[in-house]
């Protein structure tokens, strides 16, 4: 690690009385400035933007609300989820500057600093910019992964950078990543450069205790803006309570797990204002209003000051958003005061400065063009796109942008959310702005540089993919984008002829669930039918999907649905979720049943009206509205609140190779779990399951509650965790749903093996500095020292003052074996030994990592194994 040497300026660096350089003014998010003001205040100019969707319809995750300005010199800079840009304004007369293009949402608010804008996206870059002209000075990319998921109906990156960034002392920090199980990503960079000072991606893996007792795997969620507190970067965690890490070294100093129970947290945090100039720790405070949510029949309020976020002082003069703005119409969002002005931003998207008014005021209301039908053969191209497709909603893919008619008959004619790629950076950059003089929103149209073998797109995502006329579809292109086709009439259609379709076709033929058939247009390659081995699910407590295994990686998330924790399981039906709602909020209990529900198993998209319809002609009936029970439980199940602890059968030990019952690790959880073929799913603290088919050990899906029906349900190939949190204020980080897809076994997932002694041994793993157990190719790899969970009792002494590290496995390149076993390990350790083993004659296998760069060949690694030397280049 890297010292950062200076003092905290809490207002930043190069700070001036007339800049607001970042959310809330400074490091410490006081929203307190020295600014001045005239006395009378008079509208100057104003604009109009459209208003903004946050990512989440939870309150206690709205950071994105509406529109953030920042200010530096005679420039505003306003960040835009909609449009997926970063604008710069003339504060003077409100007129367009440059406006530059990301390749997903921009949700917080820059951060300016001397002759530079920063700012954050959801596609998991912080981008340095020239604040004069826009230009890219540099990016960083805060994981080293380029996998996508759909977030939030949008298509970003798996590791978004939603801690919102914050400079103090010339380094700028931010944090990425939403899912603890997947690894969080906090920084620390230099503000001229992007030079790294340190990084924390340890963070997202942490045992300890959640709401009622429970224990399970969790971790920090950076979703919020960062604060400096002093010596200390405090890292919002969406609905929970925030991480601190020290600022200079990047260590984690202190965080809670969801343990506060019942009392909510929410993504607001700063320093309190009316101690801002103190030099002591603790002050740190919160919205009460942010952390407010109804637990079943009643209101519970979480820590903080009722509405410190909804009010700014400027030069000593408070100002309430509450209380409006004279000549400002809407709901109030959003204030700064800069360069002797107030701007103010509402919900509804206008932008209003006020100030001393030399004239009249401006009114700046940009004209779209709309985009319109080219008709003619494009028209005709694109209705034969929608029959092999079946229909015109989901995701489409489109691989090529030489025919730009063709993008604007998708958008135009079609309901599909269009992502478009092409290599040409230029073309990219002249269409989005295109796009964005139509009013066309980045969730219906998103265009990135690139080919698909840039990006690593989540599976079974799209209804249809296009491959455009003069995209080569060599390099197992037909292979690759045929991952992609959503099941149940998912198509890819490329637009090749003579030998080149020949060939196609002959590859396309070899595909696994693959229809082969050729329009005048193009040759199309669908998915009519189910992923092979994957199954429906319709109730009973049981299942057989032969795709879900460990380990899981996240394929999509969002909240749009969300159900009372008590409510009934759903159904997954031809890749459908079917689900009702028990209808908490109307009269109390005994509760009722809504109507059902039916939304995309593969992406979270929830069908329309026509959809619905449609589908539920297709299924039978639906049962009772009325008495309703209190719980849904399997009959096995006694006790509707404290299940046994599950025991599914035997299993042969991986440890000693003996037969021994199948008992794991389950902590608190109303849901006592259910076996679904190979998985066995539960609430243990958070979402959980046990993969009998390799003896996984309990993995805890952290992040969100699973409902106190067993709704973790394995089906259609997704392991399913559907958003069961209603009624609840618990403070999990993420009240929403997602579904899992099964990864390579290089993927990192860590879990509780479950406590014992076993003996003899015969086969093991020591993962040095891990922080949990892992099962993989037949061996148990056993945490050291205990990090994660009850784990066996293993005779093992370590020898010397071994100096434990650990990285997350995605930073690790090239070598063989298991990347999640190198990227933690032990300097200066003398010896090993482990007792307890069976006797007879082993293989040991060690495995090393050269922590920096390292010419091949030239470190000699020197052991010895019982006494015998061994020596390797």
């Amino acid at each position: 690690m890297l010292l950062i040497v200076g003092s905290l300026v809490l207002h930043g660096s190069s700070l001036t009385a007339g800049d607001w350089p970042m959310w809330r003014h400074d490091a410490g998010r006081t929203a307190v400035s020295e600014e001045r003001l005239p006395d009378q205040l008079e509208l100057v100019w104003t604009r109009r933007l459209p208003s903004l969707q946050p990512a989440y319809r939870n309150a206690r995750l709205q950071f994105d609300r509406g529109y953030e300005p920042v200010a530096l010199g005679e420039r505003l800079f306003i960040g835009s989820s909609r449009n997926d840009s970063v604008t710069a304004l003339a504060i003077e007369s409100g007129e367009i500057l440059w406006r530059f293009f990301a390749d997903g949402p921009v949700r917080l608010a820059p951060v300016a600093w001397r002759d530079r804008v920063f700012f954050a996206s959801d596609d998991g870059f912080l981008y340095c910019l020239d604040a004069a002209d826009g230009e890219v000075v540099w990016k960083f990319r805060a994981a080293p992964s380029n996998r996508k998921v759909i977030g939030n109906r949008r298509m970003i990156s798996l590791w978004p950078v939603r801690g919102g960034p914050v400079i103090a002392d010339d380094t700028i920090y931010l944090a990425a990543g939403v899912w603890p199980f997947e690894g969080v990503f906090v920084s620390a960079l230099d503000a001229a450069s992007g030079r790294v000072k340190w990084r924390n991606d340890r963070a997202g893996s942490i045992y300890g205790q959640h709401p009622h007792a429970a224990e399970a795997f969790g971790g920090v969620t950076p979703q919020g803006y960062l604060v400096v507190d002093e010596d200390e970067l405090v890292v919002p965690c969406g609905a929970a309570y925030p991480a601190r890490f020290d600022r200079r070294t990047g260590e984690l100093v202190d965080f809670q797990l969801p343990r506060p129970g019942r009392f909510p947290g929410g993504w607001f945090a700063s320093v309190d204002p009316e101690r801002a100039r103190e030099i002591r720790r603790g002050r740190v405070t919160f919205d009460s209003d942010v952390n407010r949510q109804r637990h079943e029949d009643n209101l519970r309020t979480g820590e903080g000051v009722a509405g410190i976020s909804r009010r700014i002082t400027v030069g000593g003069r408070a100002f309430s958003f509450a209380d409006g703005v004279p000549d400002v119409e809407g709901t109030v969002h959003s204030m700064i005061a800069a360069d002797g002005k107030l701007v103010v931003v509402t919900l509804e998207g206008g932008i209003a400065c006020l100030g001393e008014r030399t004239g009249e005021a401006r009114h700046h209301d940009d004209a779209r063009e709309p985009l319109a039908s080219p008709g003619g053969e494009t028209a005709a191209r694109v209705r034969a796109l929608v029959r092999a497709a079946g229909g015109d909603r989901g995701h489409a893919l489109l691989v090529g942008l030489g025919d730009e008619a063709l993008l604007e008959e998708l958008i135009v004619a079609t309901r599909f959310r269009v992502l478009a790629l092409d290599t040409d950076a230029e073309r990219i950059d002249r269409l989005r702005r295109r796009l964005d003089r139509a009013g066309v929103p980045g969730e219906r149209a998103t265009l990135w540089r690139g080919r698909p073998v840039d990006f690593d797109l989540p599976p079974y995502f799209a209804s249809l993919v296009v491959v455009a006329t003069g995209v080569e579809a060599g390099d197992g292109l037909v292979e690759r984008l045929h991952r992609l086709v959503r099941p149940y009439g998912g198509a890819a259609c490329f637009a090749v002829t003579g030998e080149a379709r020949e060939r196609l076709r002959a590859r396309a033929a070899a595909l696994p669930g693959a229809n082969v058939s050729e329009t005048e247009r193009f040759l199309v390659v669908s998915r009519p039918g189910p992923l092979a081995g994957a199954a429906d699910y319709t109730g009973g407590w049981s299942g057989n999907d032969a795709l879900v295994r460990a380990p899981l990686g996240v394929l999509w998330f969002d909240d749009a649905l969300g159900f009372f924790k008590r409510s009934p399981q759903p159904w997954f039906v031809r890749g459908v979720m079917v689900a009702r709602d028990k209808q908490w909020l109307a009269g109390g209990a005994p509760y009722g049943l809504g109507d059902r529900v039916f939304s995309d198993m593969y992406t979270g998209r929830v069908l329309d009206e026509g959809e619905s319809r449609r589908f539920a002609a297709t299924l039978p009936p639906p049962g009772p509205s009325g008495g309703q029970p209190n719980q849904y439980r399997p009959p096995w199940q006694k006790d509707a609140w404290k299940p046994e602890p599950p025991q599914p059968g035997t299993r042969l030990s991986p440890l000693t190779g003996r037969t021994e019952p199948r008992v794991f690790p389950k902590s608190y959880g109303c849901d006592g779990g259910a076996l679904y073929g190979t998985i066995y799913t539960m609430r243990s603290g958070t979402p959980a399951f046990y993969d009998t088919s390799v003896e996984s050990g309990t993995v805890n899906i952290s992040g969100p509650r699973s409902g106190c029906t067993n709704t973790i349900i394995p089906a259609g190939g997704l392991l399913n965790v559907p958003y069961y949190y209603e009624g609840c204020t618990c403070s999990y980080p993420l009240p929403v749903a997602l579904a899992m897809v099964a990864m390579p076994d290089e993927h990192e997932q860590w879990a509780s093996w479950g406590p014992g002694e076993p003996s003899p041994i015969r086969r093991l793993g020591v993962n040095l500095g891990a922080p949990g157990d892992r099962v993989a190719a037949g061996t148990v790899w056993l945490e050291h020292p205990s990090a994660g969970g009850p784990s066996p009792a293993i005779d093992l002494e370590v020898v010397g003052a071994p100096r434990y590290f650990y990285n997350h496995s995605i930073r690790v390149g090239g070598g063989r074996g298991w990347p999640w076993v190198v990227a933690s390990g032990a300097e200066d350790l003398t010896s090993l030994v482990i007792r307890g083993l069976e006797p007879g004659r082993y293989t040991v296998r060690l495995s090393f990592v050269e922590p920096g760069e390292a010419i091949v060949g030239t470190r000699v690694l020197d052991a010895r194994i019982q006494g015998a030397r061994r020596v390797a280049g």
